[in-house]
């Protein structure tokens, strides 16, 4: 299939890279996971042994939840439970109430620079918008990319490090759960952050590297 000198794609094509266009695919999956990073319980686990009401043994905590499988009764009836983690409890780990802010902004963020990223891809189909134009709407994605990253990582770091130390978290007494577990280890959660903050990174890279190879072509 021959494409005409002069048609939509071949215009399209001069004014788009293709360290745009992955900039653009790379940045779909960084929102894709960081939300699902944010959203997810699954940030650490604990695992208890003989706590009255626990019927599996593990508890799983996220930002925002802390949830497991609750059996009252003690007689095998189990039900899934979660209790929120809010700033009404005041004893809960600093790093648990920032993660809440700085995931919840850096989703924001990236919903932005995809935003303007497809803007930007979008546009160039009008022949009226100035290539240096549209570059100004990848810089400016490639910015709030590069901030977005920064603080997923500082999110995910920071519990990553509470974990390693085994560190404890004071619930409320209304949970009715232990302090300190007998174990914990790292969530899957956290190492999607780590994935999302590094496509973040890399897309704002992209943009990046090929703003540096148009300088230095023109150069």
């Amino acid at each position: 299939m021959w494409v005409k000198e002069g048609s939509l794609v071949v215009q399209w094509l001069s004014l788009v890279s293709g360290l745009q266009i992955s900039a653009f695919l790379v940045d779909i999956l960084a929102l894709s996971m960081c939300i699902l990073s944010t959203l997810s319980v699954n940030w650490r686990v604990w695992s208890v042994e003989n706590i009255e009401g626990i019927g599996s043994g593990n508890i799983w905590i996220g930002i925002w939840d802390v949830c497991f499988w609750k059996d009252p009764s003690n007689d095998g009836n189990v039900f899934w439970h979660c209790e929120d983690l809010d700033e009404q409890h005041p004893t809960l780990p600093k790093e648990i109430f920032i993660a809440q802010d700085l995931m919840a902004l850096a989703s924001i963020m990236n919903s932005v620079a995809l935003g303007l990223i497809s803007f930007a891809l979008y546009n160039v189909f009008k022949p009226r918008k100035h290539k240096d134009f549209l570059f100004r709407f990848f810089r400016l994605a490639a910015f709030l990319n590069l901030v977005a990253g920064i603080l997923v990582l500082i999110s995910v770091v920071w519990n990553t490090s509470a974990v390693l130390q085994n560190g404890e978290i004071e619930f409320p007494e209304t949970f009715e759960l232990p302090q300190i577990p007998s174990e914990q280890h790292i969530g899957p959660s956290i190492y999607l952050g780590y994935i999302a903050a590094g496509f973040q990174l890399l897309s704002a890279a992209l943009v990046g590297i090929e703003r540096c190879e148009e300088a230095l072509f023109y150069d």
